[in-house]
């Protein structure tokens, strides 16, 4: 069984986003770093190619009416949808095959053809919720399809897991897929995200709705936080509530725009957290789901995160140790105290619920 599937295809360059830091060259950089660190091969990573999905998928988590929008959008030209979120005419295509890539690859996990898999795909998807903007956000984000989202539902519809953990690590955070679980029991969904950046959503109190309540967790993280704080986070909340959930599948949304170089946030983080956290997640993957993990790539914009922090996170989806040259910025002792007292607080709030 190979270890590790990358879900790629030159179709996800085809969503043309003009002068948009979300565009086709961040895969370009990611797959040859992945080459260059010689993760792409029979033994580590085998890249598997997408299929297409299907409208009855994309209705698992979203409204038809605003899939036959996006649908219309793009195929009439394209354009600015919306102040963030840029489409061209191949874009509606291109995001049925990012949703469909990842659905396929679900099914070789189930079927024991692989053991886990990274979703080197565009566009991203998590601030996409039922109705396109999530919990009242401004735009969607870059985001068509909540790919995550969809593999979630996928996954419970066909009774392949009940229990699904999503950690979401990208710097904004996850509020398409909070929406769409909030409610939900089955789902656990973990956010890390920096406070009061776009898209304004993801407070410490939003703990999830109904019979979800207490199974949606964010951690907003304060300005210039580094390594140290949030592996502290992880050591605190993640991991504990993670092993009392026992999933029985674990999704993450790799955004890596929370790296040091990357200027669309504030966060300082370097390469080797990625790396860790990842690690960490495969030992409960181990643990409770027979290895099965799925990652998808959201958010990342600079060469350098792209190149250090995406290999890192695969590498140890793969087990495999590399090499990489990257600085460690530290938090200022404001941030650090703030950080401390807002960990304290979320623990707080959630002992009701988890053991922590």
């Amino acid at each position: 069984m190979t270890s590790t599937a990358i879900i790629y295809s030159k179709k996800f360059l085809e969503h043309k986003t003009r002068m948009h830091c979300e565009n086709p060259l961040r895969l370009e950089v990611a797959l040859n770093s992945l080459k260059k660190f010689g993760l792409i091969s029979p033994e580590k990573c085998v890249i598997v190619e997408p299929k297409i999905a299907t409208m009855e998928e994309l209705k698992l988590v979203h409204d038809e009416s605003y899939i036959e929008e996006i649908k219309h959008f793009s195929v009439s030209g394209g354009g600015y949808y919306d102040g963030d979120t840029y489409l061209s005419k191949e874009s509606f295509e291109v995001a049925c095959y990012a949703v469909g890539g990842m659905l396929k690859i679900c099914d070789e996990i189930f079927k024991g053809n692989f053991k886990n898999a990274f979703g080197l795909i565009r566009p991203p998807g998590h601030h996409t919720g039922v109705y396109g903007r999530a919990l009242g956000a401004s735009t969607t984000g870059f985001c068509l399809f909540n790919n995550i989202a969809i593999l979630a539902a996928y996954t419970l519809q066909k009774q392949l897991a009940k229990k699904i953990l999503i950690f979401d690590f990208d710097v904004h955070h996850g509020n398409g897929t909070q929406e769409i679980f909030n409610n939900s029991p089955n789902v656990l969904f973990i956010s890390f995200h920096e406070k009061g950046i776009y898209p304004g959503t993801g407070f410490e109190d939003e703990i999830g709705i109904g019979e979800g309540k207490g199974y949606k967790i964010n951690i907003p993280f304060p300005y210039q936080s580094d390594d140290s704080i949030y592996l502290k986070a992880f050591n605190e909340i993640v991991l504990p509530v993670s092993e009392e959930f026992k999933p029985e599948l674990i999704l993450i949304s790799a955004g890596f725009d929370a790296h040091h170089s990357d200027d669309i946030s504030s966060i300082q983080l370097s390469a080797f957290i990625y790396n860790e956290m990842t690690k960490q997640m495969v030992k409960l993957s181990n643990k409770y789901c027979n290895g099965k993990l799925i990652a998808c790539l959201e958010g990342g914009y600079s060469h350098d995160t792209l190149s250090k922090s995406l290999p890192a996170t695969v590498a140890a989806l793969t087990q495999t140790e590399i090499k990489i040259d990257d600085r460690k910025p530290e938090a200022p002792n404001y941030t650090k105290n703030k950080a401390e007292e807002t960990i304290k607080n979320i623990k707080k709030k959630l002992n009701q619920y988890w053991k922590i």
